[in-house]
């Protein structure tokens, strides 16, 4: 072989690395794992290179006229403790391929769930004892991990109005292993974790501080459960991991590890993928921004009722959460900028009153000064029938930060203005300052 042509196969092989370490952050972590770096492993690894899929010239011309099909998935995956029974980590992933961004939502695993009379059927006809209610991670528990779309998955779509195009489990072993073979990873431990369960074989004992942590310390990290809020400090906990895991699959490092990792991806993950739909995710994983992935936890509260511990979602705010996660349409890089908004408490400020409410100008003022501003002057406005508040200001960058206690004021730049900034009070004063 020609030095020529060993080096174009070196390059090449570094291609694929490049292109399977963006697939793997690309879809949601270990979720990535098992869908799209099999696209780069599939190809590189159990295709000969006599039937790869390379284009001739004129099939090549061909592709690039061909318009790439839109892909939007939601992916729910799912760890599942020692046994295989409980999901104990509950996250769905949305890749949308119009927006480029993959959004990952985090369900905590004592989400309490009320049986459906179809899901008790269900039970039913599986010979199983009904149940009224439990906690999300033990459905499978009730009803077989074997029938996680019947049970789990069911209630996800349920609860989020989304469709789950497929699933992945992880079990523990493949977890330590999957971590194990990238090398670890590096993150901050928030607190000393310290935790004994026989009966589990469980044994937490982790240190505060920045710590380097194998397979068997970031199952200890992730499974951890004594914190101030409960299972919603946990799945903030386990977001950090993730975070953490993902910088750790975009070093160069993790180049001579895919072997072994593509092993575990195919003897150690159950999924429903099915490996022929995988290249189709492949045009746009070589375009995808680690950036670009975003983290999002199921909103609510965890207390106990029955003597039960459980997540009760908050559904008032879901409906926004569910928005962000799975209907977003900007694209990646195209979000509207927030304009910084200038805090400078040293500004010189007069109030007048243009409400005709008594008092409302040096009720103003205090309100003001309690916050750390100088109020150089209080007085009356020439009329008293001012109905929004104006904020007059010699530069107008400066007149935002009142926007904090008067939301609905109209803001004008005026450089002939005695003070840097003059407040005219309005009738709507008495809605708009806390």
């Amino acid at each position: 072989m020609s030095t020529k042509g060993t080096k174009k196969k070196l390059n090449k092989k570094k291609k694929l690395a490049r292109t399977f370490l963006r697939a793997m952050l690309g879809t949601g972590l270990i979720c990535i794992i098992a869908i799209v770096s099999l696209v780069g492993c599939y190809n590189y690894f159990f295709k000969e290179e006599g039937t790869s899929n390379k284009p001739g010239k004129n099939q090549g011309a061909t592709k690039k006229e061909e318009k790439l099909e839109d892909i939007y998935k939601n992916v729910a995956v799912f760890g599942v403790d020692k046994d295989g029974y409980r999901t104990d980590v509950i996250f769905v992933v949305n890749f949308n391929s119009e927006t480029n961004k993959v959004k990952v939502l985090s369900v905590p695993r004592d989400t309490k769930v009320t049986w459906s009379e179809e899901q008790k059927q269900s039970l039913r006809d599986l010979g199983k004892g009904v149940r009224t209610v439990s906690k999300i991670n033990e459905m499978t528990a009730y009803g077989g991990i074997e029938n996680i779309r019947d049970f789990t998955i069911n209630e996800l779509e349920r609860m989020l109005g989304v469709t789950i195009d497929n699933y992945v489990i992880v079990n523990i072993k493949a977890f330590n292993e999957i971590v194990d073979a990238i090398g670890g990873v590096d993150l901050y431990v928030p607190q000393d974790m310290k935790h004994t369960d026989y009966a589990g074989e469980l044994f937490i004992d982790l240190k505060e501080g920045q710590q380097h942590l194998d397979g068997d310390k970031a199952e200890q990290f992730v499974r951890f459960r004594s914190y101030p809020n409960g299972d919603v400090d946990r799945v903030a906990a386990q977001q950090v991991f993730l975070r953490a895991f993902a910088d750790k699959l975009l070093s160069p490092s993790i180049i001579t590890k895919i072997p072994k990792l593509v092993s575990i991806v195919f003897n150690s993950i159950t999924t429903d993928i099915n490996l022929t739909e995988i290249p189709q995710y492949y045009q746009y994983i070589n375009n995808f921004n680690g950036e670009n992935i975003s983290f999002h936890i199921l909103p609510g509260e965890g207390r106990y009722e029955g003597g039960a511990s459980y997540f009760f979602p908050d559904l008032d705010a879901l409906d926004a959460v569910i928005q962000e996660v799975f209907f977003d349409t900007v694209p990646a890089g195209q979000e509207p900028v927030e304009e910084e908004v200038v805090i400078d408490k040293e500004v010189s400020i007069t109030i007048l009153n243009g409400s005709g409410i008594t008092g409302a100008a040096g009720r103003a003022r205090d309100q003001l000064v309690e916050q750390g501003y100088t109020v150089s002057e209080v007085g009356n406005y020439q009329t008293h029938d001012v109905v929004t508040t104006m904020v007059i200001a010699k530069d107008e960058t400066k007149a935002k930060q009142f926007l904090t206690y008067y939301p609905n004021a109209q803001i004008t730049q005026d450089e002939t203005i005695a003070t840097d900034i003059q407040i005219v009070i309005g009738t709507d004063i008495e809605t708009s300052v806390e």
